[in-house]
Formats: structure tokens, C-alpha cells, sequence
């Protein structure tokens, strides 16, 4: 006789020897004991957790010697024909290849026949959702109303491709994935069947790649007792799977909480070129940082089930990671997952997830701004102790603080018609309440609020610096070489986003103005300048105020045309 698979040679015969699915074996041998069967059955279920195998015992049952009873006895003709696959009353259909409409006309025309040998004719349709619409449409009524002793049964992974006209005229049984317990336990029993041996990592590990499937975890077994003729250890299952080791693994989670890109980055390498699973790399990464969420700083990973041999990764970084960033970080993976399904250069996206894993956990690095117009302080170092110091200093000199820009002021400065600006008092708890200090201390949690709600416009507005505050305007100031960005943030789907959060952080309704950095003109500098020179009697003083007002005028004209040269792309040919 040819060569049988192991799951063809160990395919359960009774349903007591069914691994897993006690709801359906149990309903289905009181169904048989009490001669109570129906006459369409539908098995819906993933691959591999036994659909066609309770198909075929359930025929071996109907038809058997000593029915009604709750299992085939195994030793009368109907039960040796059946489970040899000779007899002739029970019926395997392939859909998938045999799905249109005259292979169910046929079909429907051979059940008019009765039994030739035993007491029931059985159509085991597997695949059934790929039947056509005609098909499914040809076979309703011989499904509803099938001739007397015969049993239709059909199997398929996607139900809900089905018609419902199909599914309702079934009894229906889902199949569940077997745990990882029901596998190793069925692994080790086919294992002292075969006289093999075999480590328990090795078994655990191959029941934990199965994914719930016990015909993939016999056909793991099968190409590891290829592999080795010897004793099948756990480095066999990784080199024929491409599993990584559980070491690397906490090797690369090092990497990422101590800020090593260095050795992130080697490893990947080394995986990439060694032949590993990188999907199956990343799932195991992320079901570790989904693991790190559940357990407490007083429970040991060790005293858990279902941990599936990455106890001590769990108890080394347990707490060491905030939960804001493994929930983000459960996220991360999982797009880099769907990702690496459809990807062409894996090696890429690994980097790029190990990189943006980095950031995530240690925060983007802290550089300052390629162009300064003019000194400011960035947001993210800002501190109200510092506001205070300024204040202070400013107070002391006979000048007044401006607390929205941080520039002092003459007295008589008169407000721009935009809103008026807040009056704070230069004591430390008015400047504690002083709402630019508070955002700007607090704008980095804004960043990660609004990262939430749309990433994207948390990234235009993430190089933004806060300029001023004035009535329930807020002003931000690009740098230069940021311009794309101002003018995105401005576009009025992430504006309104921006709003919206700043609104609520402010507990009022606020706008936004993004404008772009410039240097001090020299326009400005020579109106500067002309202010100084203004002589103390009123002819001079009304010089120097038509003096400034020509220069404003020029300095206006001139930053307007060059402003429309940038958002254009044109070329300055007269300012005047």
C-alpha cells in the first residue's frame, strides 16, 4: 500500500477519540443513540479541527450493524467499507472543483436511487461555499425535502458565503481551534504511536505553530520526523518552521527598551538571511507586548497558562514598559504584520517598524532647527520656572513682559486689532494660570492626543512652535524649511482636527494661525533705526511717524511679494 500522511493514518474512528469539539460530538451521539438524525447537517469550522473527519464517523455511524448507538462499533462490514473509503452509499463531492450547476443536477438525480448496500446514502459535500449561485439555487429543494435515508452533510471554512436558504435549511455546528494543550497532548500520543521520541519544548512547539489546527501540527511532525530519524528537538521544529528562537527574541526587545538601534538592527539582519519566518517573528512579538498588558508588577508570567514558552521574556520586562506605549506598540506590530504579507523587501519593513518602535518608546530625538529666524525657545524644553525667571528679570528692569510672547514691551505698546491680549500680573500664581506657559508645557501631551485621533496632522503640527495666545487665537510659527507643513495645517480638514483638541484643552472655543518664521528685514531694521534718531520736538516727531509709516509700508510690500515668490514658485523681478 502507497505511503499515508499521519493524519490520514490517525484519523479518529469514534468520536470519543475526537481531540476537542465535545459540544458537537456529544450532541450529535445523543442524536444517534435516540435515532433522532436530521437530514442536512452543516459543519462550519477553520481547517484542520476535524469537519470531515466527524462527517465520515457519523456515516460509519448511521450505517452501522448495531444504530441506533452513539459510536460505529468498528468490526461490522458497513463500519470497515466506510472508514476504508469502498462503499458505495457514501458519497465525497468536492465543491470547490465540482461547483456548477449539472454536477448538482447529476447529483440530485442520483439520490432518487435507494441504498444499495447498507441502510443510509451519505453526500459529504466539502467546500460547499463554492458552489455557484445556480447551483446553490438547483440543489434548495432536494436539500429541504432529500429522499427517504439520505443524509446530506456539508463542510466549509466561510459560511457566510453560503445562502442563507442554504444554511437554513441545516442543522449547524461550528468547529472551534484547538488549544494548545488539546494539540500537545494529541502530538504526544501520535508521537508513542509512531515509536518516536521527541523533547517537550519540541512538542509544545510545534502544538503552538499549528495555530489551532491539528492536521498542520501532524504535517509539522511529519517534516520534523523527516528532518531527524533520531529524537526531534526544538531546534529541528525551528529550522524546518523558520521559528526564531525565544533568545533572539529577547534579544531584539533589549534593543528596543535600552535605545540600542545598533543591535536591533544586526539582529534583523541576521533573521533575514538566516531563513526566518518574519511574519511569524512579528506575531510572537506581538503577543508578548499584548501579554506585558495583562500581568500586574505581583503576578509572575511563570504561574500563567497559554504563555507559550516566553515566560521569562514576560518576567524580565514586566512593568519596565508604561501601558500607553504597549497599547501603541501592540498597534505598531500589527500594521507591520499586514504589511509584511504583501511585502516585496521584508527586510525594509522590519527596519522601519524596529525604528518607529524606537520613537515610540523613547520619544523623537531632540535637535534643534536647521534655520533660526530668531532665537526662541522650542516647545518640548519650555518650562514655567524659566517664564518665571524672565519675568522677574524683566520686572526689575522698569520694563513690562509681554507673557503671550515673551518679548518685552513698551507701556504704550497698543494691541493689534486681531483680539486683545491677556493683562497677567508678573506674581508667580498669575503666572502659573498664564495659558501660553500652560501649553506650552503641556504641548506634547496635545501632540499625543491629536496622534489618537489622525496621526498625519499630529505630524504637520508636530515641528509647529507656539508663538502667542490672544483672545481665542492661538499664533504658530514654522520654520522655514518647514513651509509644506505650515501650509498643510492650514487645509481645513486638519485645522478643524487641531482646533478641536485645543478647544478642549483649553475648555474655549480657539482658532489657529500658522505663519512662517521670517529674519528680521532690513526694512525693519532701518525703521528701528529711524525711531532712535527721532528728534524730541513735534516736527521731529512727526517726521520720524511718517518716516516709520513709509518704512512699515515698504516692509509690507516687500514681505507680501516675497512671500507670493515662495507659495508660487515665481521670480521677483520689482518689489516696488
Amino acid at each position: 500500500m502507497a505511503y499515508q500522511s499521519l493524519y490520514r493514518r490517525h484519523r479518529p474512528l469514534t468520536f470519543a477519540d475526537m481531540t476537542g469539539q465535545e459540544h458537537i460530538t456529544r450532541t450529535l451521539g445523543n442524536a444517534l443513540s435516540s435515532g433522532r438524525l436530521a437530514h442536512a447537517y452543516l459543519f462550519c469550522g477553520p481547517r484542520g479541527t476535524g469537519k470531515t473527519t466527524v462527517a465520515k464517523i457519523l456515516a460509519r455511524a448511521v450505517n452501522c450493524e448495531k444504530y441506533p448507538a452513539p459510536e460505529p462499533c468498528g468490526s461490522c462490514s458497513a463500519c470497515k467499507n466506510i472508514g476504508a473509503g469502498v462503499s458505495m452509499d457514501v458519497i465525497e463531492m468536492d465543491a470547490a472543483s465540482n461547483r456548477g450547476i449539472d454536477e448538482i443536477r447529476e447529483l440530485r438525480e442520483r439520490t432518487r436511487y435507494a441504498s444499495g448496500e447498507y441502510r443510509c446514502k451519505v453526500y459529504i459535500i466539502d467546500e460547499a461555499h463554492m458552489l455557484t449561485v445556480e447551483a446553490c439555487n438547483a440543489f434548495l429543494k432536494t436539500l429541504e425535502e432529500p429522499p427517504q435515508n439520505v443524509i446530506f452533510i456539508l463542510a466549509t471554512t466561510d459560511p457566510s458565503r453560503l445562502p442563507s436558504t442554504i444554511v437554513s435549511r441545516c442543522q449547524r455546528f461550528d468547529f472551534h481551534l484547538l488549544t494548545v494543550d488539546q494539540i500537545y497532548q494529541r502530538i504526544e500520543h501520535v508521537i508513542k504511536q509512531e515509536n518516536r521520541r521527541s523533547d517537550r519544548e519540541a512538542v509544545r512547539l510545534m502544538a503552538r505553530l499549528a495555530d489551532g489546527s491539528l492536521r498542520d501540527a501532524l504535517g509539522i511532525l511529519e517534516q520534523c520526523s523527516a528532518y531527524s530519524e533520531e529524537q526531534i528537538t526544538a531546534e529541528h521544529v525551528r529550522i524546518v518552521t523558520g521559528a526564531t528562537r525565544t533568545e533572539t527574541i529577547e534579544a531584539m526587545i533589549k534593543a528596543a527598551v535600552e535605545n540600542d538601534p545598533d543591535s536591533g538592527l544586526e539582529i534583523i539582519e541576521q533573521l533575514v538571511y538566516g531563513g526566518r519566518d518574519l511574519q511569524l517573528l512579528m506575531r510572537d512579538l506581538t503577543f508578548i507586548f499584548s501579554r506585558l498588558l495583562l500581568f500586574s508588577e505581583t503576578k509572575s508570567a511563570t504561574k500563567q497558562k497559554g504563555n507559550h514558552g516566553f515566560e521569562k521574556i514576560l518576567d524580565n520586562y514586566r512593568g519596565k514598559i508604561p501601558r500607553d506605549l504597549l497599547l501603541e506598540g501592540v498597534e505598531l506590530l500589527h500594521e507591520m504584520y499586514n504589511e509584511l504579507r504583501h511585502a516585496h523587501f521584508p527586510q525594509f519593513i522590519l527596519e522601519v517598524a524596529f525604528v518607529r518602535l524606537l520613537r515610540l518608546l523613547h520619544g523623537r530625538p531632540e535637535t534643534a532647527p536647521l534655520l533660526q529666524a530668531e532665537t526662541e525657545v522650542p516647545v518640548e524644553i519650555e518650562s514655567p520656572a524659566r517664564i518665571k525667571e524672565e519675568e522677574k528679570a524683566s520686572v526689575s528692569a522698569g520694563t513690562e513682559l509681554d507673557k503671550t510672547t515673551g518679548n518685552t514691551v513698551a507701556e504704550d505698546f497698543e494691541s493689534e486689532p486681531l483680539g486683545q491680549k491677556y493683562d497677567y500680573e508678573t506674581t508667580e500664581a498669575a503666572a502659573e494660570s498664564d495659558p501660553v506657559s500652560k501649553l506650552r508645557e503641556d504641548w506634547p501631551r496635545i501632540i499625543q492626543e491629536l496622534k489618537k485621533k489622525q496621526k498625519s496632522t499630529a505630524a504637520w503640527l508636530e515641528p509647529a512652535r507656539l508663538k502667542d495666545f490672544r483672545g481665542r487665537l492661538i499664533f504658530l510659527t514654522y520654520a522655514p524649511e518647514y513651509s509644506i507643513h505650515q501650509l498643510r495645517i492650514m487645509e481645513n480638514g486638519h485645522r478643524k482636527l487641531v482646533e478641536e483638541v485645543l478647544s478642549d484643552f483649553c475648555r474655549m472655543p480657539v482658532d489657529i494661525k500658522a505663519e512662517i518664521k521670517e529674519e528680521e528685514s532690513e526694512a525693519g531694521k532701518d525703521s528701528a533705526a529711524s525711531v532712535s534718531s527721532l528728534s524730541p520736538d513735534s516736527t521731529g516727531r512727526q517726521q520720524g511717524t511718517d518716516q516709520i509709516q513709509a518704512d512699515e509700508g515698504k516692509k509690507h510690500k516687500a514681505t507680501s511679494a516675497e512671500e507670493a515668490r515662495k507659495l508660487f514658485g515665481g521670480k521677483l523681478i520689482d518689489p516696488d
